[in-house]
């Protein structure tokens, strides 16, 4: 609920969990998955951890310019 024009920014809370799930899912399900010999499993995999990470990026960036 807006007080005064200002409101609740929940990106603080986001962009880590953003950072930090897209980490993970390169340094763990990618892994396993490539490990496991599951080609199309692991592509997605990386294809989601590096777009949590960018997506990370491109809100933290966001926060500092606004």
């Amino acid at each position: 609920m807006p007080i005064f024009g200002q409101g609740v920014n929940y990106y603080a809370f986001s962009i880590p969990i953003w950072l930090v799930a897209g980490a993970l899912v390169l340094l763990v399900d990618a892994r396993r998955c490539k490990e496991a010999g599951r080609r199309k499993d692991e592509r997605f995999a990386r294809f989601a951890g590096w777009l949590n990470i960018s997506l990370g990026v491109v809100f933290l960036i966001r926060e500092w310019v606004v």
